[in-house]
């Protein structure tokens, strides 16, 4: 349970810290908003499990331009995302835990890539008496794939691979606003 609460803090404090709104008193917000990086990038909050974890969420900062095929900058296409995993026992067979942040490209006006890093966990108890130890893989791990925009509705799709020893596929469904 302590997992997940830490999961959802960094989630939060991310997106209040990538997002500035204004309240039409400070002039500091004027400028970060006026940005070249804040000015046409839209929040992304969406449910995102893996093959071994049935809680996950991604969210971050989405170009809303033409797309970096369409003849956008690199600035102006560019974005942040962070995704959060986690799975215990109880719930699936195996023990996860991930956690990556990193940047997003907006390819054309419906599509994103996203690519990123950060450490992960996973450890699968063996069901029957043995010799062997639990196998238990802990370290860095990368994330990349691509994500849908639909109207305000987004869908995810990827990959994430932990030590270069565990692979897991990344699916999910989000609201961008």
């Amino acid at each position: 349970m302590k997992k997940i609460i830490y999961l959802f803090s960094i989630m939060v404090v991310f997106s209040h810290l990538s997002f500035a709104q204004d309240d039409g008193d400070d002039d500091d917000l004027d400028f970060i908003e006026n940005t070249v990086f804040f000015s046409d990038k839209s929040i992304h909050a969406a449910l995102s499990p893996s093959t071994s974890a049935l809680i996950g969420v991604h969210g971050g900062l989405l170009a809303n331009g033409d797309g970096l095929l369409g003849g956008s900058g690199f600035i102006k296409t560019a974005g942040l995302f962070i995704a959060a995993r986690y799975n215990n026992r109880q719930i699936l067979n195996v023990d996860r835990l991930s956690a990556a942040l990193g940047i997003s490209l907006q390819l054309v006006k419906f599509a994103h890539i996203y690519v990123g890093g950060g450490y992960g966990e996973y450890k699968y108890p063996y069901n029957e008496p043995t010799i062997l130890p639990d196998l238990e893989i802990k370290g860095a791990e990368i994330e990349g794939g691509a994500i849908f925009k639909i109207g305000p509705v987004s869908i995810i799709g990827g990959i994430s691979v932990l030590n270069f020893e565990h692979l897991d596929f990344v699916g999910g469904i989000g609201y961008t606003f």
